[in-house]
């Protein structure tokens, strides 16, 4: 019977343009595959965009005691993110931008932070370095204030514009990225239906279909996901005092309050608020939220007027493989049934890590690259790339 629609062969279809997705994409066809992804909003619209740009590279997990298997699988993650920025790793990213280098972890002078501060810097030993006292000059502008006590650690994670990884990954492989209407699932065959108003369908038929969608993995009734709310918040004013990229520790394994700085398209800093901040206020509204927060940053930084400042929140949800009890995911996860996939990166930073492991996977299974004429496809429309939180025109400042 001929086919209602004219089709195109390929060998992997990625659903979702996510950080996930757009890697995926990028090594899978730089080794030869013919790889699609299709995106029914806009790219990084989901949790991508709302993460602080930070590699981590385990510190974050060690706070605790003990390095777990959260820590060894993110450890490799800075030095793999950096060549790749260098234009010497897997992917060339050098069109991306890097907002700092290094961060910082700051214990205050509470006997749980600093014990977790001192814990961290044992198992972090090589990663993690003890600023001495004496150089105040190398602590991070918003702590060289006379009146800061507390012990200030560099680490070996550097922070990126979100942003840009996106727009470097997909400047790169725009012929192979479809806006598609609707949501895009396989048949019981692997067919996945591409419609657009205006344009002629296409039946597009993968070898592989791999879902990289986040939350909207759910659509696929076997691939069991977890949720992990936070509640972000945003702050800007004229007496921020310069950026910063920190990790505050607290009483737990979370860190009391992580901050990233960035410019909004008007060139305003703003503070990006998360750790535990975020994570406990998923049980506050919005005006407790920015109360607490307004709080947490007095106490953290008295010497700062924080009167003239704005703030603005909103919620996001992380998507991640299921884990029994809903412990946190070690490391990124992935699903199989049959031909179709479903993935998680778990972090921001991990995205290189599970590319890697599809393609492998891929490869045990059986896909071999092949040619694909994707020309078909030209005039087809594109998606693009979702505003960062902080340029968001439906969130209320105040």
């Amino acid at each position: 019977m001929k086919p209602l629609h004219p089709v195109l062969n390929v060998d992997v279809a990625i659903i979702g343009g996510g950080i996930a997705g757009l890697w995926l994409l990028a090594r899978l066809r730089q080794h030869g595959y013919g790889a699609l992804l299709i995106e029914n909003q806009r790219l990084g619209a989901g949790q991508t965009l709302c993460a602080q740009g930070i590699i981590h590279g385990g510190a974050k997990y060690s706070l605790g005691g003990q390095l777990g298997a959260s820590a060894t699988a993110i450890a490799g993650m800075p030095e793999a993110w950096r060549r790749c920025l260098r234009g010497e790793g897997d992917l060339d990213l050098r069109a991306a931008r890097l907002l700092a280098d290094h961060q910082y972890l700051w214990a205050t002078r509470a006997p749980t932070s600093r014990l977790a501060a001192f814990f961290a810097s044992k198992l972090m030993r090589g990663r993690m370095e003890k600023i001495a006292e004496a150089d105040i000059d190398d602590y991070p502008p918003a702590l060289r204030h006379p009146h800061f006590r507390g012990a200030v650690y560099r680490l070996d994670e550097p922070i990126v514009d979100v942003t840009s990884v996106l727009a470097a990954l997909v400047e790169r492989h725009r012929e192979a990225i479809i806006l598609h209407q609707g949501p895009a699932m396989p048949t019981a065959e692997g067919t996945v239906t591409l419609r657009y108003a205006g344009q002629r369908t296409w039946a597009i038929r993968p070898v592989y279909t791999v879902f990289a969608a986040g939350a909207g993995n759910a659509v696929l009734p076997w691939a069991t996901l977890q949720l992990r709310p936070l509640h972000m918040v945003m702050a800007r004013g004229p007496t921020l005092p310069g950026p910063l990229y920190a990790h505050c520790l607290g009483a737990s394994d979370v860190p009391r309050l992580t901050v990233t700085s960035h410019h909004d398209a008007g060139g305003r800093l703003v503070w990006y608020l998360g750790g535990g901040l975020a994570e406990e206020g998923v049980q506050r509204d919005r005006y407790d939220q920015i109360q607490v927060a307004r709080r947490e940053l007095k106490a953290l930084l008295p010497w700062v007027d924080w009167s003239p400042a704005e703030f603005a929140t909103f919620t996001v949800q992380r998507a991640e493989a299921h884990q029994l009890q809903g412990i946190r995911p070690a490391e990124p996860g992935i699903f199989r049934n049959e031909r179709v996939l479903a993935a998680w990166p778990t972090k921001l930073a991990l995205a290189p890590l599970l590319a890697e492991r599809i393609e492998e996977m891929l490869r045990t299974l059986g896909a071999r690259p092949r040619r694909v004429n994707l020309r078909v496809l030209a005039d087809w429309p594109r998606p693009e790339i979702a505003v960062p939180p902080w340029d968001r025109e439906d969130l209320e400042w105040s």
